[in-house]
């Protein structure tokens, strides 16, 4: 009996797109971004226990005083965009907890830090070409990034509930929050985060320095929180009104939640649909730009 010998077929990688996102792009901007996003949700879950152990307290204390004073009334005024006073002290402390302007700050830097990596980063590093040149189209690149994003804004929020719920245990139950109507504030925010995000990524697809980008991002989001302010602080300031409708936190109200409990959609269907605007934006930008390294 004659045996043959067949050689065995090469082994070739096992298939690593899946859908519309490429898994090795997913996971390499994954391990870019771990460490950056592990320190931020690590700051903003400690930031947020110190403010859920603080706050509730400092405001049982102005309850009990029956007296809070004026530029402290203010600036919770402006910051919430309503009158506080008729508001409980779990629903003031904790919807000041999830808008204080430290947490605002953070979040901000992370969704700019993470989202001007691509393109403006890889220019700047002088890999972009090695990028592009991969047989990967420029719209599957974005997706995947955004996934990565994405998934790392998961890991950033679960820092700042967890770090929101450690501090929770050191109250009493009188203080404790309403845990669905803090998760019923949560998407709104994870929304004003991907607004910040998406500006920084459409700032980082149409510019070749990774500073230009950055600053943008942080000029446009600065005057868009900034904006909610002026109206409130100064009476002279008044015709910012009129403007009011372009600051990020003209959509987020979480302490009107707090109290009526409703889910803001409309604020919500604004913020997605700018979130969806932004990233085609982004994608147009990137499709249609020349990349050059050298």
């Amino acid at each position: 009996m004659t045996m043959s010998y067949k050689e065995p077929a090469p082994l070739r990688p096992a298939p690593l797109l899946i859908g519309l996102a490429s898994l090795g792009l997913i996971v390499r901007a994954l391990r870019e971004i771990l460490w950056t996003t592990l320190v931020f949700a690590g700051l903003l879950g400690g930031i947020s226990m110190l403010l859920s152990v603080a706050l509730p307290r400092i405001q049982e204390r102005f309850m009990r005083r029956q007296f809070i004073p004026p530029g402290l009334q203010q600036f919770r005024d402006a910051l919430f965009g309503m009158d506080t006073r008729g508001a409980g002290v779990a629903d003031v402390a904790f919807s000041l907890a999830w808008s204080h302007p430290i947490v605002i700050a953070l979040l901000a830097a992370h969704a700019i830090v993470v989202c001007t990596r691509v393109l403006a980063g890889e220019v700047e590093r002088g890999t972009a070409d090695v990028l592009l040149a991969l047989p990967v189209s420029r719209a599957r690149l974005l997706i995947s990034e955004t996934i990565a994003w994405a998934l790392s804004a998961c890991l950033l929020f679960a820092g700042m509930v967890l770090g929101t719920w450690l501090g929770v245990q050191r109250l009493d139950p009188a203080l404790h929050p309403s845990w669905p109507k803090l998760f019923t504030i949560l998407p709104n925010l994870m929304l004003v985060y991907f607004v910040i995000g998406l500006v920084a990524l459409c700032a980082s697809m149409s510019t070749d320095r990774k500073v230009r980008a950055v600053l943008t991002a942080v000029i446009i989001t600065i005057v868009s929180i900034v904006i909610n302010f002026l109206y409130t602080l100064d009476p002279s300031l008044e015709f910012t009104k009129q403007i009011a409708f372009l600051s990020l936190l003209d959509y987020y109200r979480p302490l009107r939640v707090m109290l009526s409990g409703e889910w803001p959609w409309r604020d919500m269907l604004i913020l997605a649909s700018a979130c969806v605007a932004l990233w085609i934006a982004s994608l147009v930008v990137l499709r249609r730009r020349d990349v050059a390294t050298t």
